[in-house]
């Protein structure tokens, strides 16, 4: 069954300005692959939705022609103007949702979505990209993973102390339970089920600073939820990282940038 998370499309109007701080970025590596996959050759558009603060526009900007970047939220799409204010003129960013994807945007070879699919209505989603894509078009869904290390356990440690702290938040609970049907299996059933998956990994150094801004950058672990209980968690982070860091402050996570690609079977 496809379940639907609510739309709310002022949901990450807090997280918006510790968004690139907090997030791992993607894999430079990830974007040049994925871009040599689907056959980017800089005469085509690309559809970035959900952008946030335009990470993936902005990375493929050099791989087409064009590129449009949508995003509910006004400050996410602030950011991602400033950011590619300058260095990618061929980007144009739209505020809008899945829910507003029509004849009116135009046709894409490659439609982005980075850690947001999940937001969506994803049948309705899919359904709206294969009237958009075209016939060797896809869809890629990216995302990054802190993967547990034993050689470095304050990872699990940083996970489980956020885990934590979000477990109340309805939509986690929702995407956590056993009932909710994973990306593959919504991306099986549609017209893009020619499934392939493609990853880096990498060891990256990472600050105090940016794991306080990771949690403020999701919903689930927001002032307006967490209240006061957000400064018992910051106050937890700033005590695991004292407990663990290196001589500089700094930590040493491994990340895995994650693509996942589906085209039409017939492609």
């Amino acid at each position: 069954m496809n379940h639907v998370t609510p739309f709310i499309p002022d949901r990450f109007h807090h997280a918006a300005q510790h968004y690139l701080s907090g997030r791992p970025a993607y894999s430079p590596a990830l974007i040049r692959r994925v871009a040599q996959h689907v056959g980017l050759d800089g005469s085509q558009r690309l559809l970035d939705l959900g952008c946030g603060p335009g990470q993936l526009s902005l990375a493929f900007a050099s791989w087409v022609a064009h590129a449009v970047a949508v995003d509910p939220e006004p400050a996410m799409l602030d950011i991602a103007a400033q950011l590619g204010a300058g260095i990618a003129p061929n980007i144009e960013y739209r505020q809008g949702s899945s829910y507003d994807l029509g004849p009116a945007f135009g046709a894409f070879h490659l439609a982005v979505i980075g850690r947001a699919f999940h937001w969506m209505d994803r049948s309705d989603t899919l359904a709206r990209l294969a009237t958009l894509l075209t016939p060797r078009g896809a869809v890629a869904l990216f995302n990054t993973s802190h993967l547990d290390d034993p050689l470095r356990p304050w990872a699990r440690e940083y996970r489980e102390l956020l885990d934590s702290y979000a477990d109340t938040d309805p939509a986690r609970a929702q995407r956590k339970s056993a009932e909710w049907e994973s990306h593959l299996d919504v991306l099986a059933r549609s017209a893009f089920a020619a499934l392939e998956r493609v990853s880096v990994i990498e060891y990256r150094r990472v600050s105090a600073a940016q794991l306080k801004a990771r949690p403020l950058s999701m919903s689930s672990l927001s002032r307006e939820r967490l209240g006061e209980r957000l400064d018992a968690l910051l106050a937890d982070i700033d005590a695991l990282v004292a407990a663990h860091a290196e001589a500089d402050g700094c930590l040493i996570e491994r990340i895995e940038s994650t693509a996942t690609i589906a085209a039409r079977a017939d492609a």
